[in-house]
């Protein structure tokens, strides 16, 4: 069950929103969504939305660019070797591609290195230095790594000079490389700080260009490797960043580059109005598999070759790895939640270890993890005495110094405020867990484990969501990294027809009535959300608009986040689950439940618990319960004005874990607590065959040995003197008819019995949107 969303509802100067808007003949939503990240300077607004003359910043700003571009000139009219050396992900493959193709085209003797992830590791290494020098390169060029290749770079070979080009922090002390080329660098002038690691390699190649051609513009080609790499690599899409991922989107369209033309066509991309999610969602995670799993010289060689037999070949190889990729995590993914089911709680953090996980796969797991519970997560990998993890957070917590404060227990690790990485002994595993687990307690309060979703407005009724809003919409791309997609709501829209699609029924759509307007929504993996959802359903929705096109007419359909609801029902009355599994699954995550059965004294071993409260079916439960369970039938009419039990402040669930199946149990049950005149016919008829034989039964051992005959039919038949029954002992009474109405007892169970049925079908056949109508009298009426 996914945990309830902080909306947080931006505000904007509406008037001063209105006046731009006129100026610049845009929505005054789409100022509005720019005022709220803070552009709001008119020219610099009118610079996000239309571009600039001149976006790029002057490469020789940045420290050390002429001394590296001079030397890598010197190499090239020398004809030496150069090798660009990078790292095993899209940032560090695009990076090593374009400077390649560059360094080609000016002429250079230029080849590529990029280290194997699971024995070399990221970044420089002794061997792979001494076997270039070997093979004959004197010039090496670093692209997204080498900045903390102190020892590397000090016990390189001679006559090997080293260039680093990068953009990650550097450390105090600086590898001694023939030319540091990193924005970060504190004596850097160069203006932009949040290059990734092509943008970085970009900006060598302008400088290589500026320095030959002095009088020319600033170069600007195969800016769509720049933006493979750059929205790969989440980094903000602000400033420089947000100007090359726009110039390369574009040139995505009409590229020359052979391997990614391919790239685009086997892997369903679109050829056309490409988008950043498109290199998010489709192309990035392509180059990325082949990395995680083999390696990445061959998504290089993509890039970078002019066979288009051979490109078709090594993009089909990197759609094969994808989906290898997708099936290793999937399976680690269910190992990981299995795991995650045996423990009573998962609170905190989440740590697992397992021998065997692809130590290259694992992170992507970790992320899944963050997003579903929402709780800083590690997978570790183990093989033998070793073991390596994948680390990743929630904003709440930096990560790199939550794994500092546990650094006694671990070999080595790295990383940043949300992602990391770590090497430790196989054996000291348990140990970093609870340190970790202990180190996450004491930094973070019960507020930070609230997952949070920014609205950029709430739309009122009277505005529609229209295809010119949308279209206008687009003026805000590229989107990512600190230029997320705007979200939008709607308060109290109404919810119709929700049902699951998709092959494996995962996803979930509906439609949605605001105002005078009707939208088709959907929700990405939305399906287990499908239980709270009913027809007619009133709900507050968080959005993303979204150009649809279906037989050349266009159309909006939303792209629903989350939605709320003052009280949301939960009902898996007609789901074939396991209560058993869904309750263990709350009590996992939930704090404060409240847990409603018939009988308290006997309660499942699972809930008891000191989070949990486990009252009678009539009850009043806490008001500050999260989370109230109807965990039996109800045998007892509550769901009804003044007996339902639901606290009446708002932000409650209530979850419906009784089946009907369990209904129709109750029913064959009731039958014979509340016998009906067929019944009582064929019982009577079996007990004076037994009195034929006997003339006198022991009561006791009549009801033993018969399963037709109960102590309420002989009561019934006593009443009426069909029977006698003295001293224990039964025999014929009265032969003459009588009918059962004149037996109080079978009259008191006749209106029992009907009460009984009722309250049991009622319990089964009443609606969420009634129940809700319930609670709501009962919080008006307090």
């Amino acid at each position: 069950m996914r945990k309830r969303k902080i909306w947080q509802l931006q505000k904007c100067d509406r008037e001063y929103a209105a006046s731009i808007a006129a100026d610049l003949g845009v929505s005054p939503v789409v100022i509005g969504v720019l005022l709220n990240r803070g552009v709001r300077d008119k020219d610099e607004i009118k610079e996000f939305l239309f571009g600039s003359e001149q976006p790029f910043h002057e490469p020789l700003l940045m420290k050390d660019m002429q001394q590296a571009a001079e030397r890598i000139l010197e190499a090239v009219a020398n004809k030496e070797q150069i090798t660009v050396y990078g790292d095993y992900d899209v940032d560090g493959i695009s990076a090593s591609s374009l400077l390649y193709l560059y360094l080609k085209g000016i002429g250079a003797a230029v080849n590529t290195y990029i280290p194997r992830r699971k024995n070399e590791g990221y970044g420089l290494n002794n061997e792979a230095l001494a076997a270039l020098a070997a093979e004959g390169t004197t010039l090496l060029v670093t692209v997204d790594c080498g900045i903390s290749g102190v020892d590397e770079v000090a016990a390189a070979p001679a006559g090997l000079d080293i260039i680093i080009t990068d953009h990650h922090t550097p450390p105090e002390v600086l590898p001694a490389a023939y030319a540091i080329v990193n924005p970060h660098q504190r004596d850097c002038k160069y203006p932009f700080k949040y290059l990734s690691g092509v943008g970085v390699a970009f900006k060598l190649c302008q400088g290589l260009h500026q320095m030959q051609h002095l009088t020319e513009p600033l170069w600007s080609d195969l800016t769509e490797l720049v933006a493979l790499g750059t929205v790969a690599d989440i980094v903000p899409l602000r400033g420089e960043n947000r100007a090359l991922v726009k110039l390369g989107l574009a040139a995505m369209e009409h590229t020359q580059i052979v391997g990614l033309r391919k790239l685009i066509e086997h892997s369903g991309c679109p050829q056309q109005n490409i988008l950043a999610e498109n290199i998010g969602f489709i192309l990035a995670p392509r180059l990325n598999a082949v990395g995680r799993l083999e390696h990445a010289q061959s998504a290089v060689e993509l890039l970078v070759t002019d066979d288009a037999a051979k490109a078709d070949e090594v993009a089909e190889q990197l759609n094969e790895e994808n989906v290898l990729r997708q099936e290793i995590s999937r399976k680690i993914f269910i190992e990981a939640e299995a795991m995650l089911a045996q423990q009573e709680r998962i609170e905190t953090a989440i740590v697992l270890a397992k021998e065997g996980w692809h130590a290259g796969v694992i992170g992507i797991v970790a992320s899944r993890l963050v997003d579903k519970y929402h709780l800083p997560a590690i997978l570790i990998s183990i093989d033998g005495e070793s073991a390596k993890g994948s680390c990743r957070s929630i904003p709440a917590l930096d990560l790199y110094s939550a794994l500092n404060e546990c650094s006694e227990l671990l070999l080595q690790f790295g990383g940043h405020h949300q992602a990391a990485g770590l090497t430790l002994r196989a054996a000291r595993v348990e140990s970093f867990k609870k340190r970790f687990l202990g180190v996450v307690k004491g930094r973070l309060t019960p507020a930070d484990y609230q997952p949070r979703l920014k609205i950029e407005c709430l739309l009122d009724k009277k505005e529609e969501v229209s295809l010119q809003l949308v279209k206008e919409l687009a003026l805000l791309e590229p989107l990512g990294c600190d230029n997320p997609p705007p979200l939008f709501a709607f308060r109290d829209a109404v919810v119709h027809y929700p049902r699951t699609f998709g092959r494996d029924n995962n996803h979930l759509r509906f439609y949605t009535d605001y105002g005078s307007h009707t939208y088709h929504s959907i929700m990405w993996n939305g399906a287990p959300d499908l239980v709270c959802l009913y027809n007619n359903a009133v709900v507050d929705l968080a959005f993303m608009p979204k150009l649809n096109v279906w037989k050349e007419k266009a159309s909006v359909n939303l792209q629903v986040v989350d939605f709320d609801q003052a009280l949301q029902v939960h009902d898996y009355r007609s789901c074939n689950i396991s209560k058993e599994t869904v309750l263990k699954n709350i009590l996992q995550t939930s704090e404060k439940t409240v847990i409603y059965v018939n009988n308290t004294a006997a309660v499942p071993q699972l809930v008891k618990l000191p989070y949990v409260q486990v009252l009678a079916y009539g009850e009043p439960a806490d008001e500050n319960a999260e989370n109230i369970v109807f965990y039996e039938l109800p045998l007892v009419d509550v769901l009804k004005p003044g007996a339902f039990p639901v606290p009446r402040g708002a932000g409650k669930r209530l979850l419906l874990l009784y089946t009907r199946d369990e209904a129709e149990k109750q029913c064959l049950e009731l039958e014979k607590s509340y016998p009906v005149r067929s019944q009582l016919v064929h019982a009577y008829k079996e007990l004076a065959c037994t009195l034929r034989k006997q003339a006198v039964i022991d009561c006791d051992d009549l009801l033993r040995s018969s399963a037709n005959i109960s102590k309420n039919a002989l009561k019934i038949f006593e009443e009426l003197e069909f029977i006698r029954i003295e001293n224990g002992k039964i025999s014929f009474g009265s032969l003459q008819k009588n009918d059962l109405q004149n037996s109080p007892t079978f009259r008191g169970l006749q209106e029992k019995g009907r009460l009984a049925f009722t309250n049991c079908q009622r319990m089964t056949q009443i609606g969420p949107e009634a129940i809700i109508g319930l609670w709501q009298e009962r919080r008006f009426n307090k």
